[in-house]
């Protein structure tokens, strides 16, 4: 199976996208007010599983 770069899977984009969305949530909480809410931790979760999933546990494999 012929393999691609990690830069162009849009699953691999998809999980960046989430953990920077969720990392800037946690960093815009603890800012304002010192408190984690919840949905900031599982979207930085989610994305960093959705790199995790793609990157070991898909058909195409990406090259380096």
């Amino acid at each position: 199976m012929e393999s691609k770069k990690w830069y162009q899977s849009k699953l691999v984009w998809l999980g960046i996208l989430q953990t920077l969305i969720g990392s800037l949530g946690l960093v815009a909480e603890l800012l304002q007010k010192a408190v984690i809410q919840p949905f900031d931790l599982v979207f930085l979760f989610s994305g960093i599983l959705t790199i995790v999933i793609r990157v070991f546990f898909t058909n195409q494999p990406i090259a380096s």
